[in-house]
This record gives structure tokens, sequence and C-alpha cells, in this order.
């Protein structure tokens, strides 16, 4: 007669034990937290650096003029690709109509030759472009845009992948907003960004729980950069979703046989 209340004990305290190790404190969990002790700060300044291009990067120019042949001329020899696709916007039309960074620093543009690019921002090259074509052709303009921005996240997401940015700058919080947030598992103090730099790669480590991070210079992220997201070392025991349902049904089925014996 005493084993049954001992199993019930043994039983519900297995339970507690799985519902405890399966939570995640939400200190780990809350992003821009406030230093114990500090003040609390409501403005930072915005750190925007601008973005200095570099070999691999491609730069979407179109020449515009009031003349409607010179337009065709420079449209015919678009991109490094040698095509003109100004309606078709998909990744691979940008690639063939886009000059690509060589490594040695410079883009090929038509009737202009080889220009410096690498280390100059995509503003000073409009400004060197728009230059440079008004010597040849009058009442000249020139649109310059950085194409195929793209970013990795990997690790503890939702929804890992590779995503394509269709703006100058993007910022570490948007683009995890990309892959819908890091899992409840995922180690939001040791989030690291490997940033490819010519010859070598950079790794660093952030705390996403700190607001220091707002200060960062990796708090905007460059071309190709790839964010990884640690796991929590509770994952290796611990269940993201808990199953209650399953632990329900167990304890009916168990109570089902102790009654039945009984």
């Amino acid at each position: 007669m005493k084993k049954k209340p001992i199993a019930f004990k043994l039983f519900y305290l297995i339970l507690i034990g799985l519902a405890v190790i399966s939570c995640v404190p939400q200190a780990k969990m809350k992003y821009l937290q406030d230093k114990e002790g500090d003040s609390i700060a409501r403005e930072f300044k915005n750190i925007k650096p601008d973005y200095r291009l570099k070999p691999g990067d491609y730069l979407y120019i179109r020449v515009l003029t009031l003349d409607q042949k010179s337009n065709e001329l420079f449209a015919s020899m678009n991109g490094s690709g040698g095509t003109n696709g100004y309606t078709n916007t998909t990744d691979q039309s940008l690639y063939l109509t886009s000059y690509l960074v060589n490594d040695s620093g410079f883009i090929s543009f038509p009737l202009l030759g080889n220009i410096p690019t690498a280390g100059h921002t995509v503003i000073e090259m409009k400004q060197s472009l728009n230059k440079l074509v008004s010597e040849i052709i009058r009442e000249s303009s020139v649109v310059v845009k950085l194409v195929l921005f793209d970013i990795s996240v990997l690790g503890e997401v939702k929804n890992p992948g590779k995503f394509t940015v269709n703006k100058d700058h993007i910022n570490i919080f948007e683009a995890l907003a990309l892959a819908n947030d890091i899992t409840a598992f995922g180690n939001r103090t040791k989030v690291q960004i490997i940033r490819a730099d010519l010859n070598k790669n950079e790794i660093v480590t952030i705390d996403l729980l700190s607001k220091d991070i707002l200060l960062s210079p990796y708090y905007y992220l460059q071309p190709n950069d790839i964010i990884y997201v640690e796991p929590m070392k509770e994952k290796a025991y611990a269940f993201e979703t808990f199953p209650y349902g399953l632990v329900y049904s167990t304890i009916g089925l168990v109570l089902v046989i102790l009654t039945f014996f009984k």
C-alpha cells in the first residue's frame, strides 16, 4: 500500500523537474537591458558609418541624358554582363546589369575605362561619375546604387537563411527580424558577426541584451556579413516548446492503470 504514494511523489517530482529545466529566464531573453546601478538611458547617438566599397561589391549605374541615342548607347553597354535590364529587377538581372568592383578595386565603365572604386562611398562614386560623364555628354546625370547587398543569418533563429537587403543600411535587429527573431534557446549574449575584408575574415561577438550595442560600430551590418547565434547550454536538456499534451496524457494513463490495479 505504501508503494503507490511513493510512485506518485516520484512522478510529480519528475514532472516538476521537467517544467523547471524547460523554462528560460526572462533576463536571458530581454533585449537592450540597462546595466545594474546605471541610470536608464533613453537616447543614443546614431552611429551610421559610411560604407566604403570593396572588391566583390556590385554597383548599379545608369546614365540619363536628354539625348535618346546617348541613353540607348549606355543602356546597350550596361553592366558587367553587357545587357540592358531596366525593367527586370531580379538578382540575376542585377548581376548582369551592374558593375563588379574587381580585385584591383576598379570598375570597367563604357567609354571611361577603369575607374577607381574601392575605398569610396556610393555618394563619392556618384559625384565622380557625374563629373566624368559630363565631360562627354552635356546635361547628363548618373544614378549609382549599391546592389546585391546580401546577409546570412544562421544558428538559433526561427528562419535561418540568406537575405537580400534593398537599402543602403540595415542594423542587427532588422537582420534578425528577417529571420523571424532568435529562438527561446538562442544565446543573445554571444551573437557572432563574421565579416570578410579583402583577404581576411573578422569575427566579433556582440551582446544584444545590453543597450551598449546601439553604440557599437557593428550595430549596422555590411554586405555579405554572416550572423551566427549560438545555442544556450540549456538547450541540451530542455524543450523549446514544453510537451504539456504528452505529459498530461501520461499522467492520465498512469492514473487509469493505478485505479485498475487498485
